[in-house]
């Protein structure tokens, strides 16, 4: 190899590393946090970092004694900033899935210039799960509402009402949300909805959400500087069965922005998800856009302009791209226009121009399956290693195994693209590529044009870039002659579709989806495509035989081997267990079930049994990830159920339940066996099912925080018809058992979800 084709080679492979490392860092580095000591107007992670620190002490799930203590302090410190918060108590009823509950959601409203109508709403729910203290999730948005309060006060007022609404019971099914849209007169006047929540402890703080019609509130997004947001991410997320309370707001169909980080996802819901975890950084981005929002918002119309979605994205430097989505087939359009000039041009310069464009349409489409395909298998193989061994460590979002399958993918790109060189040049292979992006651009425009500027602008600048490409024409070996246009093209084609999907990969393999799955795939397809694309750059280092392939393989292969031997579980990347005590009150069983990490050091394989089905369904999907073991009866209280109705009437029978728990219930579950029930109140409150996000066959439904008192159930069903229930009561901790040993969890082991929990099952039937 030439000394100067060598110096290029490195400076290209140099320059790309170094490229690729500055933009993960963007995707991944939020702004500094803000000292205690800046400006009273400014947002100050420090000062927030207060708030969070009294709120996140302990697991505080919905009805418990430490909700009891954060909704207090909440309550506290918006009065201590002059305000009259108010307590809605209600019985919140989930129209997203079988959920109800008592909830207490704290509502306050902070007067504008002119006071009444339309308001600002800043929303997030201060309740957790009862497996960890909820730092991240979601006590940062709670400490960010009263630090941004604190700074709205410090300035001059608004023109608009702010209106708080930190819900309750958001972990057990929305349930505060579902109660304030549906019973609070304060609903009547949201006109845009800022909601905070997050998915981990570290990161930035992604807009990813937003309400219908979006180009007006994502147009004044861009006030707010430095944000994390793109139309995919929303495109995506409407089609996923996830919700927030955001879900429950948007019954009122008002324009609405949600935003969370979701970095450090392996502490979610954990007992890690505590303040030494949680990063002020996150907390300072999440506020500072918080109170950026809420003053653009404030005093700016309400109610806002109509307008439909938008295409948008957020580029270093530049900021945040927003345009209608009716532009994004013109740009499409735009972009075929120029492969077309560039096919003409091909075609007058080039004998075997049509071969070649079909080997590189053929070489980008193999290069993006083969190396999506791999990529995949090698990403669950990866995971299922880890799991099979029990070393733990977060495989799925680690970093390292992301740079592996990125490199896997490259391997096989620049294999295909050494072979596809054997036939075909240069610029005949890179228009057959940019012929591939162009189909998908004008699919993704026509189908979803919030996804369409990963596709449309790349090409827009590929196709700029491969007009300004000069070759010396010589065969298929057609050999690269720089010229400084040449090569400044190429470098900035290089530079922005970088910085389109480089941060919007490292989301999807590290943060979002792992690189399991999904996140996987998008990983091992998206980096043949994109490297397709800038076919002078991979033809720097990528048609001297099979070298730059076999190199790339061999580092990954490296990484992988690296990762396997290092990753394993720690504190900051912890393993996750769930222990729970099963009673049955009716037959006297009991059943000690282990989920998780301790599994192999409680239940002995000669020991495990098979759990009732009651348990089994308790347990979720697959069950088989439980392992269980018949243990002896402790004594322990379980629900009671009396019929204080049973009436027929048109063909339908009504029959009515008290149901009383045991004290110290946080959960009962209600499952209807064998009965069709057609309809169903809960404290005199009906229970719609049109919105579910799954199947209501069989009925059923869970009930957090019961009153001692108990709660009221009215089943329709048709008549004659018995009406046979499951009851199945939850309450926190596991009771004394003598007879087995459950050794204390190290520092990388941390309950999730629920926690250790205690259940007892209780058959009910009304014949």
């Amino acid at each position: 190899m030439h000394s100067t084709t060598r110096l290029r080679v490195v400076v290209t492979i140099l320059a790309t590393c170094v490229l690729c490392a500055l933009l993960v860092r963007y995707a991944s580095r939020p702004p500094s946090a803000v000292p205690a000591s800046g400006p009273a107007t400014e947002f100050s992670a420090e000062r927030a970092m207060v708030h969070l620190r009294m709120i996140a002490q302990r697991p505080h799930p919905v009805g418990s004694a430490d909700n009891a203590r954060v909704r207090d302090y909440v309550l506290a410190q918006l009065r201590s900033l002059g305000l009259d918060p108010q307590v809605q108590e209600a019985t919140g009823v989930g129209t997203r899935y079988p959920e109800a509950g008592a909830v207490r959601n704290v509502l306050a409203r902070l007067p504008g210039r002119t006071p009444g109508g339309q308001a600002v709403v800043l929303m997030a729910h201060y309740d957790g799960v009862a497996g960890g203290p909820a730092a991240g999730d979601d006590g940062a948005g709670t400490a960010a509402i009263l630090e941004t309060l604190r700074a709205l006060k410090a300035g001059s007022p608004l023109a608009h009402d702010i209106l708080v609404v930190i819900t309750d019971g958001e972990e057990a099914g929305l349930l505060g949300a579902a109660a304030f849209v549906r019973e609070h007169p304060w609903a009547r006047d949201v006109g845009v909805t800022l909601n905070f929540e997050a998915r981990g402890t570290t990161g930035r703080s992604y807009m990813f959400e937003t309400g219908p019609g979006n180009l007006d509130v994502v147009r004044a997004l861009r006030q707010a500087g430095d944000v994390s947001a793109t139309s995919l991410s929303v495109t995506v997320y409407r089609t996923l069965p996830n919700d927030t309370d955001l879900s429950e707001m948007a019954v009122l169909g008002k324009p609405a922005l949600n935003f969370a980080f979701a970095d450090g996802v392996e502490r979610y819901h954990t007992a890690h998800d505590d303040v030494d975890y949680l990063d002020p950084r996150s907390l300072q981005h999440h506020g500072t856009q918080m109170l950026a929002m809420a003053r653009a918002f404030g005093d700016g119309p309400l109610p806002r302009p109509v307008t439909g979605d938008a295409v948008f994205s957020d580029l270093p430097i530049v900021g945040l791209i927003v345009y209608p989505e009716g532009w994004a087939l013109p740009i499409a359009i735009a972009g075929l226009v120029l492969v077309m000039v560039a096919v003409a041009r091909l075609a007058r310069d080039r004998a075997n121009w049509l071969r070649d464009i079909l080997l590189g349409m053929l070489g980008t489409f193999v290069a993006a399956c083969v190396g999506g395909a791999v990529a995949l298998g090698a990403g669950l193989l990866i995971e299922r290693v880890h799991n099979v061994t029990g070393w733990g460590g977060a495989p799925v979002f680690r970093g390292l195994y992301a740079i592996a399958l990125a490199l896997l993918a490259l391997a096989i790109s620049a294999a295909v693209w050494a072979l596809m060189r054997r036939w075909a040049s240069v610029a005949g292979l890179q228009v057959g590529a940019l012929i591939i992006w162009a189909i998908v651009a004008m699919l993704l425009s026509l189908k979803l044009p919030g996804v369409s500027f990963l596709f449309a602008w790349p090409l827009l600048i590929g196709a700029i870039a491969a007009l300004g490409l000069r070759l010396t024409p010589l065969g298929t070996r057609d050999r690269l002659t720089p010229t400084m246009t040449s090569d400044v093209l190429t470098w900035i084609a290089t530079i922005v579709v970088a910085a389109i999907i480089v941060p919007f990969l490292y989301a999807m393999s590290t943060v979002l989806l792992g690189i399991a799955g999904p996140g996987g795939f998008v990983t091992g397809a998206l980096v043949p495509l994109l490297t397709w694309l800038l076919a002078p750059q991979l033809e720097a280092i990528g048609a001297r035989r099979y070298l730059a392939a076999g190199t790339a393989f061999a580092a990954s292969a490296i990484l992988i081997i690296s990762g396997l031997m290092t990753i394993r579980s720690s504190p900051a990347h912890p393993a996750s267990s769930i222990i729970l005590y099963a009673a049955d009150a009716d037959s006297g069983g009991a059943w000690l079930g282990v989920r998780g990490a301790t599994a192999r050091e409680i239940v002995k394989p000669s020991q495990a049994s098979t759990p009732p089905v009651w348990l089994a369904r308790l347990a979720g999907n697959p069950s088989r990830s439980v392992d269980y073991e018949s243990v002896p009866r402790v004594s322990v209280a379980g629900p009671t159920a009396t019929v204080v109705g049973d009436s027929t009437a048109n063909g339908r029978r009504q029959v009515t339940l008290r149901i009383t728990p045991a004290p110290g219930t946080e959960i009962i579950s209600m499952r209807a066996n064998g009965t069709e029930v057609e309809s169903a109140t809960i404290d005199g409150r009906p229970i719609g099912t049109s919105r579910y996000r799954g199947s209501v066959r069989p009925w059923r439904l869970d009930y957090s925080a019961p009153p001692d008192t108990g709660i009221t159930l009215s089943l329709t069903v048709p008549a004659g018809t018995p009406v046979s229930l499951d009851l199945v009561a939850r309450s926190p901790g596991l009771p004394t058992l003598d007879t087995v040993r459950i050794p204390p969890r190290g520092p990388d082991m941390v309950t999730i979800q629920t926690g250790d929990v205690t259940v007892v099952h209780r058959a009910v039937e009304v014949k």
